[in-house]
């Protein structure tokens, strides 16, 4: 098969495989993450935190337990960065909601709280990750974009 050298394609290339699209060519899919937090303040500033990554999208924002299920069954996000005290539901309640229904969901939880008990009920409720509120932005996306 002859290709026309003004393609840019020697005559010994597969024309097909020569012109289709490779992995860097293609749009890659946003990291889709719904973001709860009984704190507004807190929950819009990690929105527009993470919102100004590559490859991350927040598409809610919940207040409570309740509000996450709700969103999360509506939205289906890849990731739900969920805190664990909240009124209404807790977030390892919600927690172990949104993974037992929604499987392909991961939830990473978020927490002011210290002790390690929590981490492990958080985990156990089908967290992938724990980070604590106090971490840096940096290692917050990096558990996002690690555990997602």
């Amino acid at each position: 098969m002859q290709v026309s050298a003004d393609f840019g394609v020697s005559s010994e290339m597969n024309p097909l495989t020569a012109l289709r699209p490779t992995a860097d060519t293609q749009p890659q899919r946003s990291l889709r993450v719904l973001v709860v937090d009984d704190q507004l303040l807190y929950a819009e500033a990690i929105s527009v935190l993470l919102g100004q990554q590559d490859g991350m999208e927040v598409v809610g924002i919940a207040g409570d337990g309740q509000e996450a299920i709700e969103q999360a069954f509506a939205l289906r996000p890849d990731v739900v960065l969920m805190d664990i005290q909240m009124p209404r539901l807790d977030g390892i309640s919600a927690t172990r909601w949104i993974r037992r229904k929604l499987p392909s969901t991961r939830v990473v939880v978020m927490t002011a709280l210290t002790g390690d008990e929590y981490v492990e009920e958080a985990l156990g409720a089908g967290a992938v990750a724990c980070i604590k509120k106090f971490s840096s932005a940096g290692d917050l996306v990096t558990a996002i974009e690690q555990f997602a």
